[in-house]
């Protein structure tokens, strides 16, 4: 803050028809201390009766305050006290860091903790290195804390790291694992072994393109050491990327007949070869039903189909997925799509499943669905969407309303009501 403030005093018009002269001014901020009591100034007046009083604010906040003074004539009679209001301000001078100190788990207080050396004074610090002490602790994980105070006294904002304590120097990371989506514990998933670390301890993980799930974008991994098997704390790495055959837009199957219809479409196909199309009673072994070629290079959408025929598979459900194969070999899977088939002949097909937003109902025998009704309930039987089937072949339902989970979509006919899941995401 400044400390002096140039105050040009008038006796005004109380002292105007006095003879004597003023020879003492004394003033104080906000307190009175009682006359004589507070700090003195002698003064040497002007022919006009003013004079100039340095006044000194060191030790008064910052902030607004109130001035006040009064003046002594050579009789000893104290004048009317003056009041003026001051703004007191924050020093202009620029603020550094002058020491700092750190300290683990426990705060002990500011300025109790340990001694972190500033190693330059005369300006701001935007990168400070420092050593902190380890010996005392014991092995394990601890939580590291440190904060810097500037020449104005003020501590700034208390920072905080996670720090490993091992017992040995020389412990080599030998094992890691990683995941996407799903943590399936420590241990628990896709491992990798590390035979050569570097000497720096970096290493490589390789992993396999039809092991990175559609529209992944977050790796999360972490490593063990050779001396107490002892995990560390996991790694996050966002916006991970991965050069995949293609975009995969829409993939869905409807039936018609004995016939189930695959339909899907792509865009940037990249070195992309051709479609396996598989199938599975199960929805875990699945079979290769037939190939595909990809239309080529290129950012276009491209559509694609293929039939299968169902007329020698029992009723059930009957699962699809593609096999997205590049020119090199490397390929990923689809998600899985399924239909149904009933012993009565299946009378409509709804996709696609999962849906998102609406999904569509397909008529796949005209007499029995005209006018019927169309209803969506949740697992427990309350009724969320009701309409007619207004449509010739096929009726899209808006889905907006629902949210993410598993719905039952029935449709009730003359003498006959079927019922199918949905999933919706």
């Amino acid at each position: 803050m400044k400390n002096l403030l140039i105050l040009i005093c008038s006796t005004g018009l109380s002292l105007a028809a006095l003879s004597q002269n003023v020879v003492q001014v004394e003033y104080f901020i906000d307190t009175d201390q009682g006359f004589g009591n507070n700090k003195l100034a002698s003064v040497s007046p002007s022919s006009d009766v003013t004079f100039s009083l340095p006044i000194d604010f060191s030790g008064i906040t910052p902030g607004y305050h109130k001035l006040y003074f009064r003046t002594k004539d050579n009789n000893g009679i104290w004048s009317l006290t003056r009041r003026r209001n001051v703004e007191v301000l924050i020093s202009e001078a620029k603020t550094t860091f002058v020491k700092g100190e750190y300290f683990f788990d426990n705060d002990p207080g500011f300025g109790n903790g340990s001694s972190i050396a500033i190693t330059d004074l005369t300006d701001s610090i935007i990168l400070q290195n420092f050593t902190a002490v380890t010996s005392a602790l014991s092995e394990g994980y601890h939580k590291l804390y440190g904060r810097l105070l500037d020449n104005e006294g003020h501590w700034g904002l208390t920072f905080r790291r996670n720090v490993d304590i091992y017992k040995s120097s020389n412990t080599s990371v030998t094992n890691a694992e990683y995941f996407f989506d799903s943590d399936l514990g420590v241990g628990n998933c896709t491992s990798v072994a590390l035979l050569n670390p570097s000497s720096d301890g970096s290493f490589t993980i390789n992993i396999p393109r039809n092991q990175i799930p559609m529209g992944a974008d977050s790796l999360f991994v972490r490593v063990q050491d050779d001396t107490e098997n002892r995990w560390s704390l996991t790694q996050i790495l966002n916006n991970i990327s991965g050069t995949l055959p293609l975009t995969l837009l829409d993939f869905y199957v409807t039936k018609n007949d004995n016939t189930a219809t695959l339909t899907w479409q792509t865009s940037n196909e990249i070195n992309t070869a051709y479609f396996n199309v598989e199938r599975s009673i199960d929805g875990k072994n699945f079979t290769t039903m037939g190939k595909v070629s990809a239309s080529g290079n290129g950012s276009l959408k491209r559509d694609y189909l293929f039939n299968d025929n169902l007329s020698a598979l029992h009723s059930g459900k009957i699962f699809y997925r593609l096999q997205m194969v590049d020119n090199d070999g490397k390929f990923t899977h689809s998600k899985i799509v399924y239909i149904t088939i009933t012993s009565d002949g299946l009378k409509y097909s709804i996709y696609p499943n999962p849906a998102h937003n609406y999904f569509i109902v397909r008529n796949d025998n005209y007499t029995t669905l005209a006018d019927a009704n169309i209803i969506v309930t949740d697992l427990e039987g309350r009724k969320l969407i009701s309409q007619k089937f207004t449509k010739n072949v096929e009726q899209k339902i808006n889905i907006t309303s629902l949210s993410k989970g598993l719905y039952m979509v029935s449709i009730g006919a003359p003498g006959n009501m079927q019922t199918r899941k949905l999933l919706v995401e």
